[in-house]
């Protein structure tokens, strides 16, 4: 243990970087000074989703009042259920707090054009306006959200995600009718998976039954 955690602090420790800018019609090159990195790790290492995963494995507990945070690789979501607009709103002003003196306690800071609010509700019911101001910051509202792939709107309704894919189907579709005549069978198949099936099949458990899913496997056998 005692090597692990000493190759860990010279993988980490006594690191440097400069910013280097090159003009190609200038011929030129900007080189700054060399600084050295006091936070982080270096980018795209091997290490780096695993320290970045053990450095955040904490943040639920900063989430003490009544919420559900979910955490997949860096993407973060708090999911908080209130039964009335003023619980809601107080509720939601607390939670941020505790995340902003989390991401203040851990040498970090938040991103608010990243942070996003998204109230859900049936179509029967009116949206609510609900402002979420912390310090000097608020949280923008949106009517959906790409999550893991997923486009979901407010009302939980599939429109949103079909409306989405169907532009990326439909030229496909035009591609395998173009040279159907000109590949085999097999080198047709290759292009189906490759650029139809592969992206209708994503996260096909949880909208195929969706009424709008219909005009897909529509898409798919004209």
């Amino acid at each position: 243990m005692g090597k692990f955690k000493s190759l860990l602090e010279s993988y980490l420790a006594n690191r440097y970087q400069r910013v280097q800018i090159q003009n190609s019609t200038l011929n030129t090159k900007f080189v700054s000074g060399w600084t050295k990195v006091n936070h982080g790790y270096p980018q795209g290492s091997v290490l780096g989703p695993l320290l970045f995963l053990l450095y955040v494995n904490d943040f639920p507990n900063a989430v003490t009042h009544k919420a559900t945070p979910i955490l997949f690789a860096d993407d973060t979501s708090i999911i908080i259920s209130r039964p009335n607009t003023h619980l809601l709103q107080n509720d939601l002003t607390i939670i941020f707090g505790q995340i902003t003196k989390w991401f203040q306690e851990n040498s970090l800071s938040r991103n608010l054009c990243k942070t996003h609010l998204i109230q859900f509700s049936s179509k029967n019911h009116n949206y609510l306006d609900i402002p979420i101001v912390h310090r000097n910051g608020s949280i923008p509202k949106i009517n959906e959200i790409k999550f893991l792939g997923l486009h979901i709107n407010n009302t939980l309704s599939w429109t949103t995600h079909i409306d989405k894919i169907l532009p990326k189907l439909s030229p496909a579709c035009y591609a395998m009718r173009s040279v159907k005549s000109y590949l085999s069978q097999q080198m047709l198949k290759v292009i189906y998976y490759s650029y139809f099936l592969s992206v209708m099949s994503y996260g096909i458990t949880f909208w195929c039954h969706s009424a709008g899913g219909m005009r897909v496997f529509r898409l798919q056998k004209g």
